[in-house]
């Protein structure tokens, strides 16, 4: 065969090949969920911001009542001032100062403990809704589905949110809320 056969012929090959293979698009099954609505709406989310709220105002009531001795510790420290010498004061000032560190270092692992808390128990709920929304895919035959934060089109029939809710509010009730002291 001359040179200039061949890779004419390789081509007519090829494009054979091509038009015997037909295209296959599978067909993907989405769905969208708003994560954000459900973890505002469910029982179980409002229970937990209940909680939450309940323990920031046990949590600030107590360091209230800390800044309020502390408050009068320091106005009475002042008022001996007088009535001491020099290095007595500097030491009761230094006793003041060092519970004063303390009362703060209290407050951060405090506020630390109800972050933590708070975030675990968000996780939890998460996590129970992903088992939730698991759930409807395999029952449904959804492919895919994905928050409606990141759809900017959609039709409705794709969500799956009011579902999922009420799934969620059956399946969990109340999510602990741990701080710990």
């Amino acid at each position: 065969m001359k040179p200039i056969f061949k890779p004419v012929l390789l081509f007519v090959m090829c494009v054979a090949v091509m038009a015997t293979v037909s295209p296959s698009y599978a067909q993907t099954a989405i769905a969208v969920v708003d994560v954000d609505r459900i973890l505002q709406d469910a029982k179980a989310a409002k229970s937990l911001q209940k909680k939450r709220n309940k323990a920031r105002e046990e949590f600030l009531s107590e360091l209230s009542q800390k800044e309020q001795e502390l408050r009068e510790k320091s106005k009475v420290l002042f008022e001996k001032r007088k009535e001491l010498s020099e290095e007595d004061f500097v030491k009761e000032r230094q006793k003041y100062e060092a519970e004063l560190l303390d009362v703060r270092k209290l407050t951060q692992e405090k506020k630390r403990a109800f972050e933590e808390a708070s975030t675990m128990s968000l996780l939890e709920l998460r996590d129970t809704l992903t088992e939730v929304v698991q759930g409807i895919a395999k029952e449904e035959g959804y492919d895919l589905v994905i928050s409606s934060r990141d759809v900017i089109v959609g039709e409705n029939a794709l969500n799956i949110t009011n579902e999922a809710l009420k799934r969620l509010n059956d399946k969990v009730f109340d999510i602990p809320f741990r701080v710990k002291k």
